[in-house]
C-alpha cells in the first residue's frame, strides 16, 4: 500500500465514527482522535491566547510543487523542525516528488510540523490529496501576537511556488499527479517526411510561440490549434516528440488519453497550461473524447464539451499551443475538425512516398547491413506500408537473418526478394501462423475445439 492510499484509507476511517469520546459521550472518528492527541502538545508548544492561522491553498495537480515549496522555505528561512506529528493516517505520510528529471525528494503529504525559529513558535499543518475536499493546503498556526510571521510564512511558500516551479520549461505527464518526462531528443533531421509539412508543423507551434512580439503587433492572438490526422503508425508521435525535443525554455504537457473524459481533467490540463506560458499542450488519441456526437452518441459529451470550452477561452490564455492526433478526421466531431480559433491547422500525414521510403529505408539500413539493390526492392513493395511497418519489415529481415549470415565475400546479410515479400506479408497481417483454439466447427459446443497451429491438428 503507498502513502496515498494508506491516507485514503485514514480519511475513509474519519468519515465512520466508532469510538465515544468518555467527557462529551459523542462518537469521535480516526481524525478526531488524531487532532486531540495533538492539541495537547501543540497547545504546550504555542501557549495561551488567541490563535492566528493562515493558508496556502493550491490546485489539486499542484500538491507536490506545494509541499516541495513549503521544504524550500523551511530550509531557506533556516526553520527548525522540533517535532513531526501525524495528522490523519496513524503516522505522518511522505511522498516521493520527482523535481527534475534526475532528483527525486522525498517530501511531506500529510502531517503537522512543529517548527521554531529564535523565539517564534508556529505549527505547520500539511493536507494534500484529500479526496473530500478540492485543491491542496498547507496551513500555518501560532499566536496572534505573530500575525506578520505566520502570513509571511504562507506568503514566502506562495513566492517559491510561483516563482521557482519546477514544472516552468519542462516536459510534463499532466495527472493528478504530474510528472516529469526525460524525453529522448528526436531531431528533425531523423523524421522522413514532407519538407512542407515539417514546414507547416513548425511555423505553427514552436515557430508561432518564438514570434509572439510580432503575432502582437498584428493583433494575431497567441494561441494555435494543430490537428495532425493519419492513420497509426504514419509519424504522428514521432512528429510531437520532435517538437518536445526543439523547444527550450518552453513548457511542453502531454496528456493521458485514458484520464481525457474523467471529470474537471480538461479544465485543470489548460489551467496549469495557461500558469507554465508560453506551453505546446500534446492530446494524443484525441478520439477518445471527440468522435462526432450525433453518430457516435453523447457517452464523452461532458468532456468534449469541457475541450471546446476551453479553446475557446485559450485567446485569452495567450501563448498556448494545442497539438492534438487523430487517427481519422473524418469520424471526429464537426465543432472540432471544421472549426478554426479551436483547430486552426488539419495536417494530414498520408503513407510516404517512393521517394521518402527510399530516404526512410536508407536510414533504417545505417546500421543494418542491407546491400542497396535490396533496399530499394524494399522500398517499392512498401507501397501500401506506413514508415512503423517499413521499419518493422526491416528489423524482421535482420532478426530472422542475423548478423552470423554475413559471408566473407559481403558485408551484407544474405537477403533475398522471395524473404523481402515474406517479411511484408507478415507485418501486413498475412501468411501468419495461426496459434489458438478453432471455434468455427464448434456447433453448440459440441465439438471439440481444434488447435491450429499452421495445419489443423486433428484427435485420432
Amino acid at each position: 500500500m503507498d502513502a496515498e492510499e494508506k491516507l485514503f484509507e485514514a480519511i475513509e476511517d474519519e468519515e465512520r465514527p466508532e469510538v465515544e469520546d468518555e467527557e462529551n459521550e459523542m462518537p469521535m472518528g480516526g481524525h478526531q482522535r488524531l487532532q486531540r492527541r495533538n492539541k495537547a502538545v501543540i497547545d504546550k508548544f504555542l501557549g495561551k491566547g488567541r490563535m492566528m492561522h493562515s493558508a496556502v491553498i493550491f490546485p489539486e495537480y499542484y500538491g507536490e510543487l506545494l509541499t516541495w515549496a513549503l521544504q524550500c522555505y523551511i530550509e531557506k528561512e533556516e526553520w527548525e523542525v522540533i517535532r513531526t506529528l501525524k495528522y490523519r493516517a496513524p503516522e505522518p505520510v511522505y511522498i516521493d516528488v520527482g523535481t527534475d528529471y534526475d532528483r527525486c525528494e522525498n517530501l511531506l503529504m500529510n502531517g503537522q510540523l512543529i517548527v521554531e525559529k529564535d523565539d517564534i513558535h508556529l505549527i505547520i499543518t500539511v493536507d494534500l490529496y484529500n479526496p473530500f475536499r478540492c485543491g491542496n493546503s498547507v496551513q500555518v498556526e501560532g499566536t496572534a501576537r505573530r500575525k506578520k510571521e505566520v502570513e509571511a510564512f504562507t506568503d514566502g511558500v506562495k513566492s517559491i511556488a510561483k516563482e521557482q516551479n519546477f514544472y516552468r520549461g519542462k516536459k510534463v505527464e499532466f495527472s493528478r499527479h504530474p510528472r516529469l518526462l526525460n524525453v529522448k531528443d528526436r531531431s528533425w533531421e531523423s523524421i522522413v517526411l514532407n519538407p512542407a509539412i515539417k514546414r507547416e508543423v513548425k511555423a505553427n507551434t514552436v515557430d508561432f510561440l518564438r514570434k509572439g512580439k510580432r503575432w502582437a503587433e498584428y493583433g494575431i492572438p497567441q494561441k494555435r490549434g494543430v490537428l495532425l490526422a493519419g492513420e497509426p503508425g504514419t509519424g504522428k508521435t514521432i512528429i510531437c516528440k520532435a517538437l518536445m525535443s526543439e523547444v527550450d525554455g518552453i513548457t511542453c504537457i502531454t496528456t493521458n488519453a485514458y484520464a481525457l473524459s474523467a471529470n474537471e481533467y480538461i479544465t485543470g490540463l489548460y489551467e496549469m497550461a495557461e500558469d507554465l506560458s508560453p506551453c505546446i499542450v500534446f492530446i494524443e488519441d484525441i478520439d477518445m473524447i471527440g468522435l462526432n456526437r450525433e453518430e457516435y452518441g453523447y457517452r464523452s459529451g461532458p468532456a468534449l464539451i469541457s475541450l471546446l470550452n476551453v479553446l475557446d477561452g485559450v485567446e485569452d490564455k495567450q501563448e498556448i499551443i494545442t497539438v492534438a492526433t487523430t487517427n481519422n478526421v473524418e469520424t471526429l466531431d464537426r465543432a472540432i475538425s471544421q472549426r478554426p480559433s479551436r483547430f486552426d491547422r488539419v495536417i494530414t500525414i498520408s503513407l510516404p512516398s517512393i521517394e521518402e521510403r527510399k530516404e526512410l529505408t536508407n536510414l533504417l539500413c545505417q546500421k543494418i547491413p542491407i546491400d542497396e539493390p535490396i533496399r530499394d526492392y524494399i522500398a517499392q513493395k512498401t507501397e501500401r506500408c506506413t514508415p512503423a511497418q517499413l521499419q518493422e519489415v526491416i528489423y524482421s529481415l535482420a532478426i530472422e537473418h542475423p548478423v552470423e549470415s554475413i559471408g566473407v565475400l559481403s558485408p551484407y546479410l544474405e537477403i533475398s526478394k522471395e524473404k523481402v515479400d515474406h517479411a511484408i506479408s507478415k507485418v501486413n497481417g498475412r501468411n501468419r501462423c495461426h496459434l489458438g483454439f478453432d471455434i468455427e466447427n464448434n456447433h453448440n459446443g459440441h465439438n471439440v475445439a481444434e488447435l491450429n497451429q499452421t495445419a489443423v491438428m486433428k484427435s485420432d
